[in-house]
């Protein structure tokens, strides 16, 4: 299956120190690929690379904010430093948490549009100078199934979402000549540092009404990223950009 595979590719998952993104990396580590991991802890970080190394992975761990340009261009610097390339990006980085908009400060919305969507826009312009000199390459953002639907406490989360889904689209229109692909996939309920789902039944009630609207009536996990995660990163996705794919299990079919 060589139209999967990621030898000598160079991905950074922004986030990729926990939960979903660092699911990502074991994903395209176990392709092929070397993977600079993101975030700005740094205990996280040396856990999530010493699990990484693990499974036989090669690692660079990047300490950075990315909703700060400088800590962005200084992400790339060192990894094309390190591994002379960058082929694969994953705009994972995020923060979630509900406020009713009535009682939102504007330094909360502020934060979720830094966090959410500039860190996307900054990273994925940071990338692509390294891109055209690779001959081309792939970046994926991280949305939610949440732009799809909608949530009383969430309309920050959902803006910052929705426009992250937007510029994907215009984004792979403005690359598309440079064989950049650009894409989006967006999660359901998926068991995360984000998203915690205990199997001992100690969590929310809305948690169980979720799993129960579902189609497949479970939530999510970091492994059922795997295969999108792969697919978007390889040449299989060649003439896929612009998409936005929902990866939720069924949960927005039935909500």
């Amino acid at each position: 299956m060589d139209i999967f595979d990621l030898s000598g590719k160079v991905a950074i998952i922004t986030g990729g120190n926990g939960g979903l993104g660092l699911g990502i990396a074991r994903a395209l580590a176990k392709a092929g690929a070397s993977v600079a991991i993101v975030g700005r802890n740094t205990e996280k970080l040396k856990a999530a690379t010493a699990d990484l190394e693990s499974g036989g992975a090669t690692v660079l761990a990047v300490q950075a904010d990315v909703s700060l340009e400088d800590d962005v261009n200084r992400m790339v610097a060192e990894t094309v430093e390190r591994f002379g390339r960058i082929d694969i990006l994953f705009n994972n980085a995020a923060i979630s948490y509900g406020v009713r908009p009535e009682l939102m400060t504007l330094e909360v919305w502020n934060k979720f549009i830094a966090i959410d969507l500039t860190s996307c826009f900054l990273c994925c312009k940071a990338v692509y100078p390294e891109m055209v000199k690779a001959g081309g390459g792939k970046i994926i953002n991280i949305g939610s199934i949440i732009t799809k639907l909608g949530h009383p406490k969430l309309a920050q989360y959902a803006a910052a979402k929705g426009g992250m889904d937007h510029m994907t689209q215009s984004l792979a229109c403005a690359w598309g000549e440079n064989n950049i692909q650009v894409n989006a996939v967006l999660p359901g309920l998926v068991d995360s540092e984000m998203m915690p789902v205990s199997d001992s039944g100690d969590h929310a009630p809305i948690i169980d009404y979720v799993i129960e609207k579902s189609a497949v009536k479970r939530h999510g996990t970091p492994d059922d990223f795997a295969g999108i995660s792969i697919m978007l990163s390889s040449a299989a996705s060649d003439f896929i950009t612009g998409s936005i794919i929902v990866v939720d299990g069924g949960l927005s079919l039935a909500i």
